[in-house]
């Protein structure tokens, strides 16, 4: 949903449908290479919008192990 979102021109519901996606299942937010180009896009272009510093933080997390 949030590719959508993001060729409508939508940045608030494309970062509330990645941080969604971010909760369900993390990896797929970190390490897929269009999702990641995504949030790039979304922190240099809209970053005053409501969730993209908690997406931005979000995707840059790694978990240790």
């Amino acid at each position: 949903m949030a590719r959508a979102w993001w060729r409508w021109n939508k940045p608030e519901q494309t970062t509330h449908a990645l941080l969604a996606a971010y909760r369900t299942a993390p990896a797929e937010v970190r390490y897929r290479p269009s999702i990641c180009a995504m949030v790039s896009d979304l922190a240099q272009r809209h970053p005053h919008t409501s969730g993209v510093r908690e997406l931005v933080s979000a995707a840059r997390t790694r978990a240790t192990s």
